[in-house]
């Protein structure tokens, strides 16, 4: 009888463990999640800033991992490696950019044209043309220069990307991602882009990703927070697609 005691009251002091242990103690990978997520929003909030003046900003945030040297067909229909086409991609927004500039003078329009890819020494997304106004001949140097190397810390740069565009002080705020994979290094893109949803509505730029010869439902997650998700599956699905946000979602009158 003794011995029957002694093991109810030993189950019952590991229940009453159990039920006041804390969820993340109970689950360690919740609080693994918990603490990734804490850390994402802490990213965030330090780039906040104070009230928006009018005006347009667009940080275009281009994968040079080492797939991009892959190849993919191209707009004479003859294959062609990956970088050329995001680079002749970006070519052509930095005009339609400039040209938009040059039709509102009377509001800033700012652009920001950045790389990424995951590298030892340097930061995951390196500035190609810094945040300013669109320069047709400064962006066209620089972007000669794009080599495709190293993995694809996605949602690194999503940080880094809102982070310029906080910078701007500017009230229409758009991060337009170009990748041809998914996150190999970093954040999850998916969290990053529930972090950014997350924050005061001000501070939020509009997220768009185009997945150039990827699968498009590799990132239901940003979808699912609230970015726009768009598939291109060569030179030319690239160029319609880019046109068509910046005629439809970004290059638009206030």
């Amino acid at each position: 009888m003794k011995l029957g005691l002694a093991v109810l009251a030993s189950l019952s002091l590991l229940v009453a463990v159990g039920c006041h242990r804390k969820p993340d103690e109970a689950n360690p990978a919740l609080h693994e999640l918990s603490r990734a997520d804490r850390r994402i929003d802490d990213r965030l909030a330090s780039a906040s800033q104070g009230p928006a003046r009018e005006g347009l900003a667009a940080a275009i945030v281009i994968d040079v991992s080492g797939s991009m040297r892959e190849t993919v067909r191209g707009e004479s229909g003859e294959k062609e490696r990956k970088i050329e086409i995001a680079r002749r991609a970006a070519r052509d927004l930095v005009e339609q950019f400039a040209r938009y500039a040059d039709e509102h003078k009377d509001e800033p329009v700012l652009l920001g044209i950045y790389e990424f890819s995951e590298r030892s020494g340097s930061d995951d997304m390196r500035p190609v043309v810094p945040m300013g106004a669109p320069e047709r001949e400064r962006a066209d140097r620089a972007l000669a220069a794009l080599r495709p190397d190293g993995g694809t810390p996605i949602g690194n740069a999503m940080i880094a990307a809102k982070a310029e565009l906080d910078r701007t002080g500017v009230s229409r705020r758009h991060l337009l991602l170009v990748t041809d994979g998914e996150n190999t290094d970093g954040f999850d893109p998916a969290k990053v882009a529930a972090a950014i949803n997350r924050r005061p509505e001000a501070e939020r730029p509009s997220i768009y990703f185009v997945a150039f010869d990827v699968e498009e439902s590799k990132f239901k997650g940003v979808r699912d927070a609230g970015g726009l998700v768009l598939a291109a599956a060569n030179a030319r699905e690239l160029n319609d697609t880019l046109d068509s946000l910046l005629r439809g979602k970004i290059l638009i009158e206030k």
